[in-house]
Formats: C-alpha cells, sequence, structure tokens
C-alpha cells in the first residue's frame, strides 16, 4: 500500500462489516515493509487479529509491553497463530444485548425502552469503532510505541533508555535520549537513481522549510562521524558506507515538541520513511502524466499537420550554358 493513513483501509472496512453480519470469514491485508496483518471471525463471535513483520522482535523488546498496555489491554492475547508473531482476540458477544418491547408494555414504558435501546445501541456502536479503530492500525501503533514510550519516560522526567532498530534493509533508526530532548538519525538508502535524486530533493525542502516554520524542529543531514551517534552506539564507526544511503538526524525538544499529543508526532516518525516514499512515488506519477500528455499533444499535431509535396526544381548547369554561349 502506498497510503500513509495510519489506518488500514481495508481492514477498517472489514472489521466493522465482519462484526455486524457476524460473518465467518478471513482477512488477509499485505502492508509495505514486508508486514501483514489477518483477520479471522470464528463462529463463537470472536474476532482474532494476527500481526506479523519481519522486525517484530527487535521492536517488541523495545516498547511490546507498553504497546499492550496501552493500546490492546481490553483484548485477549492469544496462542500466537502460526506464521504471525503476534494475535489478539475481541468477544463481540461482549456488546449489549438490546431489550426487546413487551407486547401488553404501556406507550410510557415502550418510549422507555426505546430511549435504552438507542443508548445502547451508541454504546456498542463506540465500542465497535474502538475496536475497529485499535485493530486497523496495529502496525501503525507497533511501530510508533518505540517513540511514545521514549517521550513519556522523558516528560516523566524518568531515564529514557537508547534505542534502535531496523526499518529496512539497509536501514537503520537510531534514537538517543537526553534529560529534555530526543535525538533520532534516520539512515535512508535508495538503489534507484531517479529515487535517490527525488528523495534528496525532497529532504532539502524539508530542511529549508523549517525557516517558515516556528519551533521547527532542527532537521540536517548528518553521517556515522556524528559525535552523538558514536557515543551512543560505537558500532556505527565500523559500518561501511554505502554510496546509496544518507543519515537525516532531528532533535525534538520536550517543550516545544511532545510535551503533550505524542501519538501525532510519533505517528509521523514512524511513517517518515514511507513519507518519503510516498511523495516519491507521487512525483514519479506526476512527471509521466505530464510526458504522456506532451506526447499526446505531439502526436494530434502531427496527425493535423499537412505536408507540401516536393516540387522539382529546375536546375541549370551555368557552366554549360557559359559554354554554349561561346
Amino acid at each position: 500500500m502506498m497510503l500513509i493513513d495510519p489506518q488500514n483501509k481495508l481492514l477498517k472496512t472489514q472489521i466493522m462489516e465482519l462484526i455486524m453480519n457476524k460473518q465467518k470469514r478471513i482477512v488477509v491485508a499485505k502492508d509495505y515493509n514486508y508486514s501483514c496483518t489477518k483477520l479471522e471471525y470464528m463462529e463463537d463471535g470472536k474476532l482474532f487479529l494476527s500481526f506479523q513483520c519481519f522486525n517484530f522482535n527487535e521492536i517488541f523488546s523495545i516498547a511490546g509491553n507498553y504497546m499492550i498496555g496501552k493500546y490492546y489491554k481490553d483484548y485477549t492475547r492469544e496462542e500466537t497463530e502460526n506464521g504471525f508473531n503476534l494475535t489478539f482476540s475481541f468477544d463481540a458477544q461482549s456488546a449489549k444485548e438490546e431489550p426487546k418491547i413487551p407486547k401488553n408494555a404501556t406507550e410510557a414504558e415502550k418510549a422507555e425502552i426505546q430511549e435504552l435501546r438507542q443508548q445502547i445501541r451508541g454504546e456498542n456502536q463506540k465500542l465497535f469503532e474502538k475496536v475497529t479503530r485499535d485493530f486497523s492500525q496495529i502496525r501503525r501503533n507497533f511501530y510508533a510505541v518505540a517513540f511514545e514510550q521514549a517521550f513519556d519516560q522523558i516528560n516523566k522526567g524518568e531515564g529514557a533508555n537508547k534505542f534502535k532498530y531496523q526499518s529496512r534493509e539497509n536501514e537503520v533508526v537510531y534514537a538517543i535520549p537526553d534529560k529534555d530532548a530526543l535525538n533520532i538519525f534516520y539512515e535512508i538508502s535508495f538503489q534507484d537513481n531517479v529515487d535517490r535524486t527525488l528523495a534528496n530533493l525532497i529532504i532539502t525542502e524539508i530542511i529549508d522549510a523549517k525557516k517558515n516554520v516556528k519551533m521547527a524542529p532542527p532537521i540536517s543531514r548528518s553521517n556515522y562521524q556524528s559525535s552523538i551517534l558514536k557515543s551512543a552506539f560505537p558500532e556505527v564507526s565500523n559500518i561501511k558506507v554505502d554510496p546509496n544511503s544518507q543519515v537525516i538526524t532531528m532533535t525534538l525538544f520536550k517543550a516545544q515538541h511532545f510535551s503533550k499529543n505524542i501519538e501525532q508526532l510519533s505517528t509521523f516518525l514512524q511513517g517518515f520513511r514511507q513519507y518519503l516514499h510516498y511523495h516519491i512515488h507521487a512525483s514519479k506519477t506526476y512527471l509521466h502524466s505530464r510526458i504522456i500528455k506532451r506526447i499526446g499533444q505531439f502526436q494530434r499535431s502531427l496527425q493535423l499537420c499537412q505536408f507540401e509535396p516536393e516540387i522539382e526544381k529546375k536546375n541549370e548547369d551555368l557552366f554549360t550554358q557559359s559554354v554554349a554561349k561561346a
């Protein structure tokens, strides 16, 4: 998927449909970056959610318990399904049942029961919307909790731990907390020449744009020789520099950036690499559409052209004429 919305649109529509229609069905959604999510609604009214990604163990060791406590404490953690890393279940039968109206009920009793039914219907709707939100954005929650946990620890004055994880092949994210700030280093690698060029242009625009934004975090290009990075992760000194890679660093401060609303900020941080990927492909699509449009205009111009027939011109041999006159 190329969408950068925190919720998976396919899962969002399918979850509500499965719960409301009580359909016994399996839905599998493969997302970018080698992740996969599976939904399965059983006859007993349970909805199972299974999630898998290539770097699960690495990230779960950083903030797995934090994620479960914050987003999935209301669900049952089941035995992990084969081929996946994590499985939760929701019992749809936990929703309240609407009372039936007796045949001999008075008008006052009918009105009271009808009002109660509306109240229960609203509560059930909120419950199902929460399940839909939590299950459809499990990928966002999983990748964002490492940042959210660090922000929470810094806000509470606790010592946040540094962490790193492999975000993609040949790419690693490093996070180094300070007393009132969090330093983040993104290793970004594009093998395609066009993608790499467009990525450089977009990153340059992001760096320049902070001049026009109030309280913008410091963003710049960096390398593995950064003293902050080498001090926290000495092993980066032994990394062989890839000519297709570059390191982007940003520093977020507690007072300006994450004293509140850490969820929105974490959503951007976990999707920063995909944000670049999305806009690179959007730019390529735009350029291709412009090229196709120009080719179409050129072809129409050729079709409207009227070519003049070639007229043979009589060429006189001046030398021959001069000899004849002589």
